[in-house]
């Protein structure tokens, strides 16, 4: 049987050590588990903040993207059938066969993809009627018609398909077509207004990005689109996530 050599630290913890002139001391079981519990508590705290601001940056430079595809798209369209207003809009399937798919990357098209989503105020909201182009990476294109301020179209981008959450202003991005431009939603008015930040996170009743706003065309967070590119294509600490 081998010897041990015993010594007591300052803090009367008793230890033992193989050699009588080498000595070192363990944690005992119960500063393990105090130790353990002290790291999962601090894990539990920043995780979860962690993984947001991974989220926002991994939602933002979707976003971003499918943002610039659709502007190399609208560039062909353009180059081939002229100005936007100029298009032929009698029929929004046709429409998105004609001046999109052609210059995307479409693995599946609908005429009538039947899409659910929240708003942020978690309002439920679906249609049927939607046409729908899928992309190769998962992102669905919507195409909305509308006749509200001189807007030509409306693009409604979920940016992960049909996983979850599929709500506007985390998954699903409203984009606008007015003036013959891609832009983001709120970046116009009965005009060429453009929009202050303050109006686009305020309380309002035209789908503003804030979950105390009211009404809009395809709920409340329309406007978190521009949000984000008016915050230098960044999601930041006022974002409703």
């Amino acid at each position: 049987m081998k010897r041990r050599y015993a010594f007591t630290l300052a803090d009367d913890t008793k230890c033992l050590s193989p050699l009588e002139n080498i000595r070192y001391c363990a944690f005992t079981l119960a500063e393990v588990l105090i130790t353990l519990g002290i790291i999962g508590i601090v894990a539990a705290l920043t995780m979860p903040a962690i993984i947001a601001n991974h989220q926002k940056k991994e939602t933002v430079a979707k976003l971003k993207k499918v943002y610039s595809v659709l502007q190399q798209a609208t560039t062909f369209a353009k180059q081939e059938y002229g100005e936007v207003s100029e298009w032929d809009y009698s029929d929004p399937y046709e429409f998105g066969q004609k001046y999109f798919k052609p210059y995307l990357k479409v693995i599946v098209d609908s005429q009538k993809e039947r899409y659910s989503y929240t708003d942020l105020t978690g309002q439920s909201h679906a249609y049927s009627t939607w046409p729908t182009l899928i992309l190769a990476d998962g992102t669905f294109i919507f195409i909305y018609f509308s006749e509200a301020y001189h807007v030509n179209f409306h693009i409604g981008v979920d940016i992960n398909g049909k996983q979850k959450p599929n709500k506007l202003g985390r998954d699903l991005f409203i984009f606008t077509y007015y003036n013959n431009a891609l832009r983001t939603f709120s970046q116009y008015e009965a005009g060429t207004t453009i929009r202050k930040r303050q109006d686009v996170v305020s309380e309002g009743t035209s789908g503003q990005c804030n979950k105390n706003a009211r009404g809009g065309v395809l709920g409340v967070g329309s406007y978190c689109s521009t949000l984000i590119e008016m915050d230098g294509w960044e999601i930041k600490d006022d974002y409703p996530w």
